[in-house]
């Protein structure tokens, strides 16, 4: 591939990681929203900079502001479990009890 496939690439999977490690949603927003590349683009929501800021602006309207479809998971839901951030129902996944809302995870 080429070397913006292999940089968004790296940041998708740095991303994933830190959600699965429990960091917050806005933490991940706050760190890629604003840097700037070679070629802005206007979308009808207003200037993407680049690839990362374009990343920061999904996870804010998706995660943040509550935008977009909720997304049906095959994990299992704990039944009853909220999650202790937002409220909204928890899943348990891999070992941990994570919240697909904000971003929360506890492992054991």
């Amino acid at each position: 591939g080429n070397s913006t496939t292999a940089k968004t690439e790296a940041i998708g999977r740095l991303v994933s990681l830190a959600l699965r490690s429990g960091l917050k949603v806005d933490a991940i927003v706050e760190q890629l929203e604003g840097i700037g590349g070679e070629h802005p683009v206007f979308q009808k929501d207003g200037l993407v900079l680049s690839i990362p800021d374009a990343i920061a602006k999904v996870l804010g309207n998706r995660y943040l502001k509550g935008e977009g479809k909720k997304v049906l998971r095959k994990e299992r839901s704990l039944m009853g479990e909220k999650c202790p951030e937002c409220r909204e129902p928890i899943t348990f996944e891999e070992g941990c009890m994570t919240c697909h809302y904000c971003g929360y995870t506890r492992c054991s």
